[in-house]
């Protein structure tokens, strides 16, 4: 089952997992603190984004959540998981059978599909943060801007306020 255990970002997307918890300037801020937290929102910026990514191992690593982090957090992993199934229709168009993949078919053999979407959408959702936050950074300032543009148009797109993200990115940049 996809939250039981540790959970492994492979090649490509642990290095970019990296690259997004890694701290970015003399203060030691970071846009991730931890790899749970980029796990935790990657699937729902994959999906908002229609952004799904296949396995990549072209650059050797891994990086890792760990068995304890994981049942730390099983719930908020589970919660995103029975959303994004619920409310993908192009996956699945008849709601009925969403309903039965988020919630019956979870946790068996026929959820390793459902698992495998979801997982293509976390790697999406790792390539969309990395892009918009850590591609085009050059200096400390780039990450907070860029950070800034993402929730700009994140709000455009999805009508989300992000004022409370505004104020914490005048803090840090301080």
């Amino acid at each position: 089952m996809l939250f039981q255990g540790q959970y492994r970002f492979f090649g490509t997307h642990a290095d970019r997992v990296k690259k997004l918890t890694s701290e970015f300037d003399a203060n030691k801020h970071k846009l991730f603190s931890t790899v749970h937290e980029v796990f935790q929102l990657a699937p729902i910026v994959g999906f908002l984004y229609t952004r799904k990514a296949d396995l990549n191992k072209d650059i050797p690593g891994d990086i890792s959540i760990f068995d304890a982090e994981m049942s730390r957090h099983k719930d908020i992993f589970q919660f995103n998981y029975h959303l994004i199934i619920l409310l993908d229709e192009k996956h699945e168009p008849n709601f009925e059978t969403r309903v039965d993949k988020a919630f019956r078919f979870y946790g068996t053999d026929k959820a390793a599909p459902d698992e495998e979407l979801y997982e293509q959408y976390a790697r999406g959702g790792v390539d969309v943060l990395y892009e918009k936050l850590i591609e085009p950074s050059t200096s400390p300032d780039d990450y907070t801007k860029n950070l800034y543009e993402f929730m700009e148009d994140f709000e455009s797109r999805y009508g989300q306020n992000t004022d409370e993200i505004l104020d914490l990115c005048q803090i840090a940049r301080g």
